[in-house]
């Protein structure tokens, strides 16, 4: 409610009189809240603390150096500040020093600091005698506290990373207690006091909220030693997960210094650690590692361990085009740790995707084990609506949230998966704070599931006030800020009250529209002139349909709007309030409701109209076929391949058949030689034409003849023509194999009188009973065909 409103109303109490006065005045509206900023990573004011004690071995400080170069260069957010100090010890002689600065407070804005880092580590070494090399902690950590009070960026998270071969071991420095460095008991008494002050700078660093993060390796090192630093140390972590507190890591392999102090890291910052790929490298080789950043990830970092920094490396976006320093899209890289053990590239707004890291090793190099991993973290916030904005007493307030990133809304089923959401209510007339559990899955108050809104009821108290709800997010690489609204709570219900709804399936594409309806119960007796509008939109934001006020009668209405994204709208997950506000007063609010789609691009015209043309297209083949199918089929039941033809006189064969031709052809041409003798002959015809020709075509199951007149005659086979002018008659027979059924033919008995025209056949072998078996002539027989269109 509004300061005026307020006096107005206490004006109107006063008039009214007591009575009325202890009455609650109706709740109006929700006072609309600014919009929040975009949500970023951890700043960290980071000191490493690297031991330089004589029991180092020179394996260890190699990698000692790697791993403090990978951190250093490893920071995500550009307003970190990283320091790097050695330590060993102050023996009283001239020149020692217990602590060395070795990379001075560097904030890392950009790739000029991350290289300066990158070389500056160098300086680390193992301290000979006259360096001072024992161990002692207690300068380390003072020097760390001393350099994170001063000039630590605002907000930082302040940590200690402590590398550390042994336990503290300081028996002659004179720091601790004059006396001879030989004397046994001098030693211990040194020990001793430098044993009490370390539990007073510990105690320091509690008190000044400074994390301490100890990693320890060698055999000298101890557990109990170890977790004294981490227990000791502030424990407040980036967010409120168990493994996010500080806690002592061992290494007893000095190969693992690198990950181990990698996973301390990505623990202590709330940042996802990927899995590290490696090989080997020599002599001229490329070789390819792989590491993946996911969609949640709004900021990242990929190292590259090179082993020598002749090793060339480069960097390859999930789509194929080299990276290096500047700006590609929407996203900026900062690459450092050129011609150095340790290369790496800051990205930020990252391609989610397999990165690829391309290395190149130069001529006669010995072989090299070569890794990379990826750093990454998500910066975000959780975007809610109540809804309504206002309630009354024991009035049902459904919550929405959404997952939010600076390039817009988390919609993705897998990349949600593995995160806790939950929104916590305090104050107003709440006795405690109250936890609303959320979900995706579609039940109520949930509309769909796994589209990135997540839906939970509170129910308002009995007693008015203001209720603020904070959205909770936490899970691995996340880094949630908490953005508070406010939900007012009266014993009466709002004047004016909305309800805001959406349609679609959660997704949109680019110069398409979202539909939605605004449900409005005018419970005054005037109507409201009233306007939609967005809140907590990034860039350009869409058009609203209508874009004007409109009117709202008393009682209850509903009027459809729709949110129009434009052709150029960015793509991915999007989310933004829809308000329903007055229109001579935007800060009183009637109605509220969550949108959250994912924005597409819209189809290709070949993405549009491709199933159409593969079914033209299957259709134009299935035609094509069924065509080539008819004619092969009509080429084979025209091809008189197989036919034959033989001349008959009563009845009897004269003279030798004459066989169609052996290749394709449609039609058999012969003529009949000699055809005034008693012995004419079928033979083809003469290449001049002097020949009288007989033509035979395939027809069903027969052929059709066609005399030397035209005349033309159908005949089955085994059935004789009509006679020709010598009296002799034709018959034809197919030998060619053909599909289908058969149809059987019906045997005809060979006549009993003997041919003229022919040898006489050879009599046939008697039957069971003696007789002779009547033979099947095979002029008389029809061979198997099939009359289908198909074949």
């Amino acid at each position: 409610m509004t300061s005026a409103l307020r006096c107005r109303a206490t004006r109107a109490l006063i008039v009214a009189g007591a009575l009325v006065l202890a009455l609650p005045a109706p709740l109006n509206a929700l006072t609309a809240r600014p919009a929040a900023a975009a949500p970023e990573t951890l700043p960290l004011d980071m000191v490493v603390a690297v031991d330089e004690s004589g029991s180092l071995s020179a394996g260890a400080v190699s990698r000692e150096i790697e791993a403090t170069s990978t951190i250093a260069q490893s920071v995500l957010n550009p307003q970190s500040r990283v320091t790097v100090i050695g330590f060993g010890s102050n023996n009283g002689r001239p020149g020692q020093n217990a602590v060395s600065q070795v990379c001075r407070p560097t904030v890392t804005g950009d790739g000029v600091s991350l290289q300066y880092l990158s070389e500056c580590v160098k300086g680390l070494h193992r301290r000979t005698d006259e360096e001072g090399n024992d161990t002692d902690h207690v300068a380390a950590l003072t020097q760390a506290l001393a350099t994170l009070r001063e000039g630590s960026p605002a907000g930082a998270l302040k940590v200690v990373f402590l590398l550390t071969d042994g336990r503290l071991d300081v028996p002659r420095s004179p720091a601790y207690g004059s006396g001879s460095d030989t004397d046994p008991q001098v030693r211990q008494r040194r020990n001793d006091g430098a044993t009490q002050q370390l539990g007073e700078v510990i105690g320091r660093t509690q008190r000044e909220g400074v994390q301490v993060w100890p990693l320890g390796f060698g055999a000298g090192v101890t557990q109990e030693n170890l977790d004294r630093f981490a227990a000791g140390g502030s424990r407040a972590g980036c967010d409120d997960r168990a493994e996010s507190r500080p806690r002592a890591r061992i290494v007893r392999d000095d190969r693992d210094v690198t990950r181990s102090l990698f996973e301390a890291y990505a623990a202590a910052t709330c940042t996802g650690l990927t899995p590290t790929d490696s090989t080997t490298v020599e002599d001229g080789q490329t070789r390819e590692l792989k590491v993946d950043i996911p969609l949640i990830a709004t900021d990242g970092t990929i190292t590259v361990s090179k082993s020598d920094p002749r090793v060339l490396a480069e960097f390859v976006d999930p789509e194929g085009r080299t990276v290096t320093t500047g700006t590609l899209g929407d996203s900026t890289f900062a690459h450092s740790g050129a011609n150095t053990a340790t290369e790496a590239l800051r990205i930020v707004n990252p391609l989610n995707g397999t990165w690829t890291v391309r290395l190149k090793a130069p001529e006669r190099l010995s072989r090299r084990l070569v890794s990379a991993t990826a750093l990454w973290q998500g910066a975000v916030q959780a975007a809610i609506v109540p809804e309504p904005p206002s309630a009354r007493a024991g009035q049902e307030v459904r919550i929405r949230l959404s997952l939010v990133t600076r390039r817009g809304a988390i919609t993705d089923e897998e990349a949600l998966r593995g995160l806790t959401f939950s929104v916590t209510a305090t104050g107003g007339g709440l006795a405690r704070p109250q936890t609303v559990q959320v979900r995706d899955d579609g039940r109520a108050p949930d509309d769909k599931e796994h589209d990135g809104r997540y839906a939970g009821v509170l129910t308002a108290p009995q007693a008015p006030g203001d209720v603020t709800l904070t959205g909770v997010v936490s899970g691995t690489g996340i880094r949630a800020e908490r953005v508070p609204t406010t939900v007012t709570v009266g014993a009466a219900a709002a004047v004016v009250q909305g309800q805001i709804e959406f349609g679609g399936d959660g997704t949109v594409r680019q110069g398409e529209a979202v539909h939605g309806l605004v449900r409005v119960r005018n419970d005054s007796a005037a109507p409201k002139r009233v306007r939609l509008s967005f809140q907590g939109v990034a860039g350009v934001p869409p058009a609203l349909e209508p874009a004007g006020p409109f009117t709202v009668p008393p009682g209850d209405s509903a009027t459809d709007f729709s949110v129009r994204f434009g052709k150029d709208a960015a793509l991915g997950g999007t989310s933004m309030e829809v308000r329903l506000a007055d229109d001579g007063d935007q800060g009183a609010v009637y109605a509220a409701g969550l949108l959250t789609v994912s924005v597409e691009r819209p189809p290709t015209w070949w993405e549009t109209y491709r199933r159409y043309i593969a079914a033209a297209a299957i259709v134009l083949l299935l035609l094509a076929l069924t065509l080539l199918l008819v004619r092969a089929a009509r080429r084979r039941r025209a091809n008189v391949r197989g036919l034959s033809v033989a001349l008959t006189l009563d009845g009897e064969r004269t003279g030798a058949d004459l066989k169609a031709p052996s290749s394709w052809s449609p039609r058999f041409r012969f003529a009949v030689r000699d055809g005034d003798s008693h012995a004419p002959r079928l033979v083809p015809p003469r290449p001049d034409g002097s020949d009288q020709v007989f033509t035979a075509f395939r027809t069903g199951a027969g052929v059709t003849v066609e005399t030397p007149d035209g005349d033309r005659q159908a005949l089955g086979f085994g059935v004789e023509s009509e006679p020709l002018p010598s009296g002799h008659r034709l018959v034809f027979r197919d030998t060619a194999r053909r599909r289908g059924p058969a149809r059987r033919a019906q045997p005809r008995r060979t006549p009993t009188a003997a041919p003229t025209a022919m040898p006489t056949a050879a009599a046939p072998p008697p039957g069971p009973g003696g007789d002779p078996v009547e033979r099947e002539d095979p002029w008389q027989r029809t061979a198997p065909d099939y009359d289908s269109p198909w074949l």
